[in-house]
């Protein structure tokens, strides 16, 4: 399938690198593709507050209500009223001709046409596992149509589907460039084959497909290339939104094609199901001839210890959670979903025309369903997002605890429906000092300390090592540099031991194995039941066929109140990658980074976000999926194709009444 980012005019736009939110921002827009003459004064900054945009759409019988002013409305921040202090009315002048509309001419220029409040940002994705082919074929028409009358001479839109990575989302203007897309696509839908192993796309479902040959041999079924599929689909979303909310504060707009589905819980039947009956993986020849553990030439001889893995996996996957996440993550990040059913009329309501609903509902959108005329359908879109308000205030709350402040607000006349940004995330003390004072006076901070460690991954490293304390004692992560699991006496993996001592003498060890074909493993030091805290003395020796590496980590044991510190893993950019131990810090941006942390106090509230070197956030809150039996623990996924190469940070707040705990994990983006 041809990717996003051959699309056209604005092929050379690559992938967005993420934007600070607009929440801290103080400059004020003025002036609009047709604004009321209510425009205020652009007010003075005042330092030590919070400015804060609200695009506002007051809607009476599905029209948006012109002629309003700032005594019209009322805007609540927590429930406290807020005083509005910046007022326009924006109207989008409909169907210009594409000749009026330009493309951005530069990534650049992009990020800031994007960013602009004034200027509408939609993304229309393709749902190819649940549409069909014939609803893939009926849908081109009705969205040409759409972002024909939609798209304003400063709005912008993108293509998505769940196999197009998320770095390679870009936004242009000129309809003439989807609709030469869409011709690409179709036929793009995939209902119709279902999970069939005979109608696979991927390498991964190749295997998917061996692994559902081998249960059916034991008289077993299992769905599994539908449910990662499904997998897929869900990651993408979370992806999508997490990229929308760095773009920008103000409303991102997702006409979302689909015929609709319905998201299950985990399947415990499948649990419990094992085709290797506790093997060990088997030597074979993979893809490029390469010798490795659990790889063969033959299908059917395929490792079934993976399968296992793989099984387990999609199996213990709730996307019922997932999918009231990614409701709530999207109001977060003020993502609008608009789904269109292309399935044509039904005589009943199903479960799944209910879940493009609820998708709509949850997020100040509009379902177009269970209807024929698709075309109606979508003209009620575009005269639903015709025209809004844009609203500004200062923040009454001084409080600086990056907590989630939600936003409501009312329109002083009966019969008014309004949609409007339901929140925003409040900043932190480090990021309202770092902007009221020059970081030259000011000692390290933080962030600062996260980010020194960075230096330890230099490239003339040979093995690098990270520690991190857990429940069950001290996690130590070990990789050996590429150019030294290249060299013959580490070619067949390695033994590693490691041993952690603490001032006052008491000692852990244990060993564990690097695989064959492999470069990187993890090992587990028990620490006990006694005491355990204080700082401990890591040294990791590995042996090779014919050399010794050694390396030392110093790793503090002091015992978390709320959350313990994030466990890092790197894995390439497909969510069914195999994960492996971070230890070298330094990240490309094929891959994505994993970062685990165990939960301390199970009635704390959690809120990781992206921050940049100077520790300042990127974007709207990160999406954290809860994982075990008894969700002892959360998990990050971020992909780092969005991201240009520089230093970040993971951060993590863990919030109870006035507690809070706060952990950082540093890494750099690399080529």
């Amino acid at each position: 399938m041809p990717n996003a980012t051959r699309l056209g005019v604005f092929a050379c736009l690559l992938a967005a690198a993420i934007i600070t939110a607009a929440v801290t921002r103080s400059d004020i827009v003025v002036g609009a593709q047709q604004s009321t003459p209510q425009q205020a004064t652009p007010p003075i900054f005042r330092g030590g507050t919070t400015f804060v945009s609200v695009d506002v759409y007051p809607r009476r019988d599905g029209q948006v209500i012109e002629g309003l002013n700032t005594k019209d409305f009322e805007l609540l921040e927590d429930g406290v009223p807020q005083a509005v202090e910046t007022f326009q009315f924006i109207r989008v002048e409909p169907n210009p001709a594409d000749a009026d509309r330009r493309d951005p001419n530069s990534t650049a220029d992009s990020n800031r046409q994007a960013a602009d409040p004034r200027n509408r940002v939609f993304v229309v994705y393709l749902d190819m596992r649940h549409t069909t082919v014939a609803g893939s074929h009926y849908a081109r028409q009705p969205v040409l149509d759409f972002l024909t009358r939609t798209i304003g001479r400063n709005d912008l839109f993108g293509v998505m589907t769940a196999e197009v990575p998320i770095s390679q989302l870009v936004f242009g203007r000129r309809t003439e460039t989807l609709e030469a897309e869409l011709l690409k696509y179709w036929p793009w839908g995939q209902a119709d084959n279902g999970g069939a192993a005979s109608q696979v796309r991927t390498p991964l479902e190749r295997r998917l497909a061996v692994c559902e040959a081998l249960l059916a041999t034991q008289g077993k079924g299992a769905p599994l290339i539908a449910l990662s599929r499904d997998d897929l689909l869900m990651t993408s979303l979370e992806h999508l939104v997490l990229r929308l909310g760095a773009l920008r504060d103000e409303r991102k707009n997702v006409l979302f094609v689909s015929e609709g589905w319905v998201p299950r819980g985990p399947r415990p039947e499948l649990l419990n199901v094992s085709l290797s009956n506790g093997e060990r993986p088997g030597i074979g020849v993979g893809p490029g001839g390469r010798i490795g553990l659990g790889q063969t030439m033959q299908p059917l001889m395929q490792d079934a210890a993976w399968c296992d893995s793989e099984i387990a996996r999609l199996a213990s996957i709730d996307f019922e959670v997932r999918f009231r996440n990614l409701l709530t993550s999207s109001n977060h990040a003020n993502v609008s979903f608009y789904p269109v059913d292309v399935g044509g009329l039904r005589t009943t309501i199903t479960r799944a025309t209910d879940t493009l609903r609820t998708l709509a509902e949850n997020t100040d959108g509009f379902a177009v369903v269970s209807t024929n005329d698709l075309t109606g359908g979508v003209r009620r879109i575009t005269n639903d997002l015709s025209a809004f308000y844009l609203l500004g205030y200062y923040s009454s709350n001084p409080a600086a605890n990056g907590r989630f402040r939600e936003i409501e607000v009312k329109v002083k006349q009966p019969g008014v429906r309004v949609s409007a940004r339901r929140g925003y995330l409040a900043p932190t003390t480090e990021m309202l000092a770092a902007a009221a004072a020059p970081r030259a006076n000011t000692g390290p901070s933080a962030v600062d300390t996260a980010l020194a460690g960075l230096a330890s991954s230099r490239a003339d490293t040979e093995m690098f090592v990270a520690g991190t304390v857990t429940p069950a004692g001290l996690h130590v992560a070990v990789e050996l540099s590429s150019a030294v699991a290249a060299r013959a006496g580490w070619r067949e993996g390695a033994s590693l031991t490691a041993v952690a001592t603490r001032s006052d003498g008491v000692n852990a060890s244990t060993t564990a194995t690097i695989a064959t074909g492999d470069r990187a493993a993890s090992l587990q030091i028990p620490l006990g039941a006694g005491d355990r805290s204080g700082t401990w003395q890591v040294v990791v020796q590995a042996s090779g066929t014919d050399q010794r590496l050694e390396q030392r980590v110093e790793v503090s044991t002091l015992a978390p109140r709320l959350i313990w510190p994030g466990i890092g893993w790197r894995a390439a950019a497909s969510p069914r990658a195999p994960l492996r131990p971070l230890a070298d810090t330094r990240i490309t941006r094929l891959e994505r980074l994993r970062v685990e942390w165990h939960i301390a106090d199970g009635t704390a509230t959690h809120t990781a976000r992206l921050l940049d070197r100077s520790g300042k956030a990127l974007g709207q809150p990160l999406p954290l999926s809860p994982q075990g039996p008894s969700r002892e623990s959360l998990t990050l996924d971020l992909p780092m194709g969005s991201l240009p190469e520089g230093d970040y940070v993971v951060e993590l707040v863990a919030t109870r009444g006035d507690d809070a705990e706060r952990r950082l994990l540093a890494f750099r983006v690399v080529r």
